[in-house]
């Protein structure tokens, strides 16, 4: 992507881009208390690019008006009306903060020059042009920007797929030379997901690539692109809460790097086996999680997405559906034998395992969130407690 770094707005006040995802702008209240919170940081004299996702919600429903009229809603105009999503957050918030007397205007991809390549629904940015952003700032107002879109090379509006505002935030933040912060229901990144693992802990800081194979293998906290495009441009991420009090997660180069990052699942995993062209097809369209050659065949595991099924895949052999639990972290690859005996203590045991260079993933045909519960006790939990024995005597 090309970008064009820009100076700080004002001396000593570092700019910021701050992302607020669809949770955080669910409800006109929750809007209210955004624009509070951002018109408290212009008070302080910060400069600040908001970039907005779709109330929460509304990109589902949007989709579910569409498919009521088609089987197959043409790609260019569900483009076009899955982004007014965003087009509808954006405006909400910015007039919430001229109501605080703050000086604000929402800005459609478009508008505030961004540039997109690639197929309607899945496509990338090219480049930022960041001319009107700049001269927004330079007026002391707060430019709130639509995520999720940009328009392409034809001058059609294209959208960049599910969790794609955070990716438009970070390629904005790195056009401008600022920072990123990126603030949802949740306090950051933590060693598995809360709600299924109780005692999963914040993680403070993490590098790119151990972010990066973290959200690959299921973290659900940042999105994969966004975090490859951080890493390329060297833009710092702050994983935050939008109405809680914390330090989050920092994403960054300049971390020391982990033993054990966490431990991430995902569902609607599909083993396919075909020729190279065919998975290669497949894998185009959904979610690698790793590839080998056996046997002379080329098989995968993949994640589908949302409301594809199995029969659809042409060209290739699928089994399943699976469920995967990968433990990440520059040991994971040597806890083979730890992760398959945390997995038969509670009856359950790996299909299949795959190592990757920073990532041990097991396949399992139940429940992976029960599956993340043991290997957290076994590989998190008990290694912190050890640390914290030592570290009292």
């Amino acid at each position: 992507m090309a970008v064009q770094a820009i100076p700080v707005t004002k001396p000593g006040r570092r700019l910021a881009v701050q992302k607020f995802g669809g949770s955080s702008l669910a409800t006109t209240d929750k809007i209210a208390k955004v624009a509070q919170r951002i018109a408290a940081e212009r008070r302080d004299g910060r400069p600040i690019v908001v970039v907005a996702s779709a109330m929460g919600g509304r990109t589902d429903a949007l989709v579910e008006l569409a498919t009521a009229l088609s089987d197959a809603p043409e790609p260019r105009e569900l483009d076009a009306l899955l982004a007014t999503g965003e087009s509808a957050s954006t405006a909400l918030l910015a007039m919430a903060l001229e109501d605080l007397g703050v000086p604000a205007l929402s800005l459609r991809g478009w508008q505030a020059g961004i540039r997109t390549e690639g197929p309607h629904g899945h496509a990338h940015i090219a480049s930022i042009d960041t001319t009107r952003l700049r001269a927004e700032l330079d007026a002391g107002r707060v430019p709130v920007v639509c995520g999720f879109q940009g328009i392409g090379p034809d001058g059609c509006i294209t959208t960049l797929g599910r969790g794609g505002s955070d990716t438009s935030a970070v390629a904005v933040a790195g056009a401008l030379g600022a920072a990123c912060e990126i603030y949802s229901d949740v306090p950051g990144v933590f060693t598995a997901d809360p709600r299924y693992v109780p005692s999963a802990k914040l993680v403070p800081c993490l590098r790119y690539d151990e972010m990066l194979t973290y959200a690959r293998a299921g973290a659900k906290v940042l999105n994969t692109d966004a975090v490859a495009v951080a890493r390329d441009l060297r833009v710092p991420i702050h994983a935050r809460s939008t109405f809680e009090p914390g330090d989050g997660t920092l994403v960054t180069s300049e971390v020391p790097e982990t033993s054990v990052t966490g431990v991430a699942t995902r569902r609607a995993a599909f083993h396919i086996r075909g020729e190279a062209d065919a998975v290669a097809t497949a894998l185009e369209a959904h979610h690698l999680v790793t590839r080998r050659i056996r046997d002379g065949r080329h098989e995968a595991l993949i994640v589908l997405n949302e409301g594809a099924r199995p029969e659809d895949l042409e060209g290739v052999v699928a089994m399943g559906a699976y469920g995967t639990v990968s433990v990440v972290g520059r040991r994971a690859p040597q806890l083979v034998a730890a992760g398959r005996a945390a997995l038969e203590s509670v009856g359950q045991h790996a299909l299949d395992v795959w190592i990757e260079e920073h990532a041990l993933t097991c396949v399992v045909s139940g429940d992976p969130q029960h599956a993340a519960r043991s290997i957290h006790s076994a590989l998190i939990d008990r290694r912190v407690g050890r640390a914290e024995v030592e570290a009292r005597a």
